[in-house]
């Protein structure tokens, strides 16, 4: 039976109580700037006369409308990201543009009217757009006057920028600060380096959010970020049905949740007045790839190459009207098949481990399948209402988690599935526009065994063999009401404000499946210290028990922000934000009395030596945990405009922001107690080794497997396994961001900035063993407490921390028919760094550990992409990534395992660098207005062997390790070919 926890009623009193707070307050349903954007400025030259402001959307010929106040001021929010042709009219006044505004963007355009038979800004009329040119149909406007950090990731990047996986995330480093994961098992991204851990890697979520039309895909259980992001190589979403996405590093507004350091706001495309459509195919073959740097390694050594490399990438989306002006529809399909190579390796390339697992070498093949869905449609039911129903589907296969220092057999065949709907209705009356949007997410994340009658053996520093050791089961899913308002042109306290206002309300049911070990793995060492070596190992771990625990938890949160702006020059952004769960510490769970008993006499072992662990703390009587209350967040800025044209703009802004725990931290404290990962110590001589029993090894205890690890738990010969504790008061993890900066534009086509940027991220979760000493013995270790029935016991901290401090630079030039060619440079000067780990079994109190380089401490990033229009209807753009290197973990044991020990990201890695190239070739099809495209790509062009993870083991002297600084796996591809087609009408 699974542990159900439930919800408590004084919780669900306050709920009701927010939700009623929230309603009053908001009267009515925005969804702020999550999908829309807003445009505002003053119109001069109408001496005081009231003008008309309209803007109509170009796909579409919906229209919105709006009055300049006293002042001349005008604000239109709510509007869609796209293009739109605006009107100014006043009494025989006009004035017209044509603007591109980006979601997200808070953008301003300031008009002068002039006679209406002399429009102003109008010209002779444009010429025929080139069939063969990169679209362009109007000014894209910039946001200058306002305190976030962000950038907007435009159609024209996300379609002609060169791109291996059609992951539009992959687009999130041309903003400075954020860096995308180089694993292709991980799709995810940074931002501030927070959260990441040795390698690169992240064991905890790294504090992100993703928004997919208001749709928050925020990952609540599994690390990685965001649903699907972790141990994948997928997309989360069909590039074909991305219009453009926005990308906040940092100080972002009160109505983004979720997240600490970084955020992406996606919308996407909608069918319009006329039929659109594509179809697509893009093919890698093995033969159009050098081989990488462990292949050619392999060959040489003479290692067979089993695995075959190839990618076909496929799709089709089609949108148009189904009543003209009134309902229009969009769907896109893509599919994604791969064969990947992965090169086993062993770890320390000593004599004797090769003579041992040289047959495990190689390279073999990791077959990938994903299937990715997204239809939507859109209804004008009037001019001030429009509605949307919309909904996506994911799932993908794949053979993975071999590769590196882990053999064939140890992988796992890994399922990923998620559903996502929404329905969405925005209403706009004059200065009020209103939004509510009912959201729905499904994410099953289901991984099992590919040698389930193979023990796994883990030899240390060498190689992992046999089956893999664990299956897992990973559920969420939950409806959400997201319900606001935003009231414009309000003449307050001398100055013009924008008021938002409005609440998230989320009901979840999470499930989580993890048989740890319920395959054991035996682990290997040499440590002659010990006198341990690879003739026998050292420990089992076997799991038995129940292995699933549910939950359900209701989700709230309220915001208020308000952009004024005080004067012509002067505009601030102010904001104020709180979050509250009802179960975000599985609240109901009670500590069972064999745990709680074990936990009060640890305590009492433990205080004469002056450490701070108070069993209370951790010891849960289904009543004592409450709902964290105080995740209130402040978020302000300024922005002024030096000499009042929006060209040179100092902007400055301070926040906090509230992440949240991944439930799973909470669920494992049950489910390690309901089901059991036991741990066999062995040794040669059954003696105690660090103060710890072992069992006299016999061989019966390898070749009998579970039976023989059965037999062992009857005879109560092993501890009941690891007691895992959190503390009753655990809080959501938060970052406090600072930005200062300046902005500026040179002339119409070039703008850049230069900005200060530090976060200081508290209350993130690593995990320490409370039974070891508080002092260390005389050879330096912290000696084991037994406790009695349990292995050890594992709890909680918060007290691990990361701080950042960097400078970023942008650099961007704008694509026009005039001037076919854009460029844009992203430069970011970083230093990062860290107290503690995910796991910290190296110091007594994370506290007091010094803060260290983690490994997001990467010192330079250069990012820098553009396209350019070339004779012959050819385009060609490029993607460059620079990076000076980051460091990986080194575990200093020269000078002693005990109190000698350095552990830390000190190794010195190698510089990233990779450049990618795509070359089209635009075939007109006749007069029908279709358009064939040819496409030739270029990853990696420099064949550029970039590393990922070294070996940073130092061993005690005499010993030494000869790999030490050898790097085990790469960070992205070797040169590859990508050739392609795409048809558009």
């Amino acid at each position: 039976m699974s542990n159900r926890i439930g919800r408590h009623h004084r919780a669900r009193l306050l709920l009701r109580g927010a939700i009623g707070a929230a309603l009053v307050t908001s009267g009515a349903a925005s969804l702020a700037q999550l999908t829309t954007a807003t445009l505002r400025g003053t119109v001069s030259g109408a001496n005081g006369a009231p003008v008309t402001v309209t803007a109509q959307e170009t796909g579409t010929g919906l229209m919105r409308h709006a009055v300049t106040g006293r002042d001349g001021s005008y604000t239109l929010p709510g509007l869609r990201p796209g293009s739109y042709t605006l009107r100014f009219e006043a009494a025989g006044l006009r004035a017209t543009r044509d603007v591109t505004i980006g979601v997200g963007q808070s953008a301003t355009l300031d008009i002068a009217l002039a006679p209406a038979a002399a429009p102003a800004g109008q010209g002779a009329a444009p010429a025929s757009p080139d069939k063969n040119a990169i679209i362009v149909t109007a000014t894209r406007l910039v946001e200058t006057r306002t305190s976030e950090v962000a950038t907007n990731v435009t159609t024209q990047q996300i379609q002609n920028l060169p791109q291996s996986s059609r992951n539009f995330l992959n687009f999130a480093q041309l903003a400075p600060g954020v860096r995308v994961s180089t694993n292709p098992l991980r799709k995810t991204f940074s931002g501030g380096s927070v959260g990441q851990d040795p390698n690169g890697d992240s064991l905890a979520s790294p504090q992100v959010n993703v928004f997919i039309d208001g749709v928050s895909l925020k990952s609540d259980i599994q690390q990685g970020g965001i649903v699907g992001g972790d141990s994948s190589r997928g997309n989360p979403f069909p590039q074909a049905a991305v219009q453009e996405f926005r990308v906040l590093s940092s100080n972002f507004k009160a109505e983004y949740e979720d997240a600490g350091t970084a955020v992406i706001s996606a919308v996407t495309k909608s069918g319009g007045n006329s039929f659109h459509g594509e179809a697509f195919g893009f093919f890698q073959l093995d033969s159009l790839r050098a081989k990488d740097y462990f292949q050619r390694r392999n060959a040489a050594a003479g290692v067979a190459d089993e695995g075959k490399f190839s990618q076909k990438q496929y799709g089709a989306s089609l949108g148009g009207p189904i009543i003209k002006d009134r309902l229009h529809f969009f769907v896109a399909y893509e599919a994604n098949e791969q064969k990947n190579v992965q090169s086993v390796t062993i770890g320390q390339q000593t004599p004797d481990n090769i003579a041992r697992f040289g047959r495990y070498q190689g390279s073999y093949t990791s077959p990938f399948r994903e299937d990715l869905g997204f239809a939507k449609l859109s209804l004008e039911a009037s001019e001030q209402d429009r509605i949307d129903l919309s909904g996506s589907i994911r799932k993908e296969h794949e053979m993975a988690g071999f590769g590196g220092q882990t053999a064939y057999e140890a992988g796992s065949r890994t399922a990923n599935t998620v559903y996502t709907g929404r329905l969405r209705w925005q209403h706009d009356a004059g200065d009020v526009s209103n939004e509510a949007s009912l959201n729905y997410l499904y994410y099953k994340f289901d991984p099992s065994i590919l040698s389930p009658d193979q023990v796994g053996q883990n030899f240390d520093s060498a190689l992992r063999i046999g089956g893999a050791s664990t299956s897992q089961k990973v559920v969420q899913k939950g409806f959400t009401l997201r319900d606001a308002v935003t009231i414009s042109n309000v003449d307050f306290l001398g100055g013009n404000h924008v008021f938002k206002t409005g609440f998230k309300l989320a009901f979840q049911d999470y499930t989580v499946n993890n048989a740890l070990n319920a395959n054991p793995v035996y682990n290997y060492a040499n440590r002659p210290d010990l006198n341990e070596d690879f003739s026998q190992p050292f420990e089992a771990q076997y799991g038995v028990g129940n292995p699933e625990v549910r939950a359900k938890d209701t989700q709230l949160g309220l915001f208020a922000q308000d952009d004024w702006r005080v004067t012509d020059r002067i505009t601030l952004n102010l904001g104020l934000r709180w979050d509250y769960e009802t179960n975000a510490k599985n609240n109901d769970y009670v500590t069972p009395p064999d745990a709680a008993a074990a936990l009060r006499a640890l305590e009492a072992v433990l205080a004469p030596q002056g450490s701070s662990f108070r069993a209370a703390d951790y010891i849960s009587t289904g009543k004592n945990r409450k709902p964290f209350l105080k995740a209130i967040q402040p978020r302000v800025g300024a922005s002024y405009d030096l000499f009042g044209d929006q060209r040179t703009v100092v902007f400055i802004g301070w926040g906090r922001y509230y992440d949240r725990t991944l439930f799973r931290n909470a669920a494992e404290e049950a489910l390690f107690r309901q089901y059991t990962s036991r741990s066999f110590q062995f040794s040669k001589d059954g003696l105690p080794r660090n103060g710890q029993p072992t069992i006299l090894w016999n061989p019966a205890y390898l070749t009998g497997g579970r039976a023989a690890l059965d037999g062992l738990i009857a005879s109560s010969t092993a501890p009941a396994g690891e007691l895992r504790i959190i503390r009753n008061d655990v809080k959501p993890p938060h970052t406090d961001q600072f930005s200062l900066g300046v902005r500026q534009k040179v002339g119409r086509l070039i703008s850049g900035s230069i900005s200060y940027q530090h976060a200081d991220a508290r209350d993130q979760v690593g995990y320490y063993p409370v039974n070891r000493s508080v002092a260390r013995n005389a050879a330096g270790f912290l000696d084991f407490i037994p406790v009695t029935g349990f292995s050890d016991v594992v709890a909680m901290t918060q007290a691990r921390a990361s701080k950042y401090d960097a400078m970023f630079v942008t650099f961007d030039k704008a694509f026009t028919r005039a001037s076919p060619w854009s460029l844009n440079i992203a430069y970011t000067l970083a230093y990062s760094k860290e107290r503690g780990y995910s796991f910290n079994f190296d110091f007594p109190d994370v506290a007091q550990q010094p803060f260290r380089p983690n490994a997001g401490n990467e010192r330079h990033r250069v990012v820098v992409s553009g396209l350019a229009q070339l004779p012959l209807g050819f385009q060609i753009s490029s993607l460059a990534v620079f990076g000076s290197g980051q460091p990986f973990l080194v575990t200093d044991q020269r000078n002693g395992a005990g109190a000698g020990l350095v552990l830390g990201n000190y190794g010195n890695s190698k510089a990233f660098r990779q450049v990618d190239v795509r070359l089209t070739k635009d075939v007109p099809l006749f007069r029908t207005g279709a358009k064939l495209q040819l496409i030739a790509e270029l990853f990696n062009i420099f064949n550029r062997a970039n590393f990922a993870g070294y070996d940073g083991f130092l061993p005690q002297a005499p010993a030494t390790n000869p790999s030490f600084g050898v790097p085990n796996t790469l960070a992205g591809p070797p040169r590859t070919f990508q050739f392609g087609a795409r048809l558009t009408f």
